[in-house]
């Protein structure tokens, strides 16, 4: 069967840990990509749960993400003030 090379970036320090188990499992970590390229080609899909905090980002996306968690939160505070200024309008006419 023909082979290729695949080439991709990775962490470093990810890499590294990830180098550290397979080698306690006993294998390198060509042998664990391929396992998980055979089993999702098998099962036509991620072989195990993704949640979007585990999802790879680049430093610009986790940028833009905080900022847009940051900027909701001050859109609530915005709100809740806005809401407890005219509760008090209310209340002392």
């Amino acid at each position: 069967m023909a082979t290729t090379n695949v080439s991709f970036e990775m962490n470093e320090k990810l890499k590294d840990q990830m180098s550290e188990l397979c080698e306690e499992l006993g294998m390198d970590i060509d042998d664990a990509f391929q396992l998980f390229a055979r089993k999702m080609v098998n099962e036509q899909e991620i072989p195990f749960e993704v949640t979007e905090k585990e999802l790879p980002m680049s430093e610009g996306e986790q940028i833009v993400r905080t900022v847009i968690k940051w900027t909701a939160i001050a859109a609530a505070i915005t709100a809740a003030a806005a809401l407890i200024v005219r509760l008090v309008r209310v209340f002392k006419r």
